[in-house]
């Protein structure tokens, strides 16, 4: 979007959110690996600007996921998100809350942090909640059943054949990607054995009620400390209804601000408490684990495939290509090494 078209935008979703829109200043935030998100300041208030990226190859509504949860999360009295403010399809913008914080460095979490992100996901899924969020959307890639699960990894690891080799990096991702396809079949056939040996159907969907409202790509790489120590949790574009073991597994496998294997058991059992099948959720989560740690694998590796590579240029414009690559190498080889082959 062109400077003169965003202003115009911003002004247009200011007024539509009550606020002045004279003396208005634009700054690009620091880059988000999907989505252009700027810091706007009208009559010396402080706004967050998304302006959500979109390809004809991928139509998902990022724009319309994020809002109805933070209308929804804002509904419940939850104030540990932004409250959305006002959006524009049209143009893919969204006017949210600004707030005050900073990112969480690796080194800096401690066990009230991860009490926070618990606490958050348990009000998601209130017992006085749930009817009031059956209108969300279903999560992006949700699955319901472990062959889903499975499935969906399966066209992730396929999808890293389209690997191109134009640098030595390139070359590394490859015989990684090589790997893991060695890897996943054995994992695929040790975790049906063990489903069926519990009496879990892997081919059966969970029922309504054990599914969960999940914030989706949920980890303190999206997360800000205020200063009062309380955090706030930030980017729910593909949030809505989903499997709770994927949104443990994610949060135990989300490589940029890694959690502590020692918290999984606690987080689990609080996590899933809401259902009236919680034993027979844990026991699904524990099994999968390993497998959306496979997915991230894939994940982290989005960066060498063309298309996928074009989001996160979109998203700042002056990507380092080469230095990302590297770290998404080293952050899927720590991934690869949890991994009990």
């Amino acid at each position: 979007m062109r400077t003169d078209g965003l202003n115009t935008a911003l002004r247009a979703l200011l007024v539509r959110a009550g606020a002045s829109a004279a003396k208005l200043e634009i700054e690009p935030c620091a880059a988000g690996g999907n989505n252009r998100v700027y810091d706007v300041t009208a009559d010396g208030r402080r706004f967050i600007a998304k302006h959500y990226f979109s390809i004809l190859s991928d139509p998902r509504d990022r724009l319309g996921a994020e809002y109805a949860f933070l209308e929804y999360a804002t509904a419940i009295g939850l104030r540990c998100v932004p409250r959305a403010l006002a959006i524009d399809r049209h143009a893919g913008l969204a006017l949210h809350e600004y707030i005050e914080g900073r990112r969480i460095e690796p080194q800096e979490l401690v066990p009230a942090h991860v009490e926070q992100a618990l606490e958050f996901l348990r009000a998601l899924n209130d017992a006085g909640h749930r009817e009031r969020a059956a209108r969300l959307p279903a999560a992006s890639e949700a699955c319901f059943s472990i062959d889903e699960q499975l499935a969906l990894v399966d066209g992730r690891i396929a999808r890293l054949a389209r690997i191109e080799r134009h640098s030595e990096f390139d070359a590394v991702a490859i015989e990684f990607s090589a790997r893991l396809r060695s890897a996943w079949p054995g994992l695929t056939k040790r975790v049906l054995a063990e489903a069926a040996r519990r009496g879990i159907d892997a081919s059966t969907p969970l029922a309504a009620e054990d599914r969960c409202v999940s914030p989706s790509d949920f980890g303190f790489h999206n997360a800000l400390a205020r200063r009062s120590g309380e955090l706030a949790f930030l980017d729910f574009e593909y949030a809505g209804w989903d499997d709770p073991a994927k949104a443990v597994g994610d949060f135990f496998s989300q490589p940029a601000v890694p959690v502590s294997a020692t918290h999984f058991e606690r987080f689990l059992l609080r996590a899933v408490d809401y259902s009236p099948r919680a034993e027979m959720l844990t026991e699904r989560a524990r099994l999968l684990l390993p497998v959306f740690r496979i997915k991230w694998c894939c994940i982290v590796l989005n960066d060498f495939l063309p298309d996928l590579l074009a989001r996160r240029k979109f998203a700042d414009p002056d990507l380092d290509e080469t230095g990302r690559k590297r770290a998404q190498l080293g952050k899927a080889e720590r991934l690869l090494s949890t991994i009990h082959h």
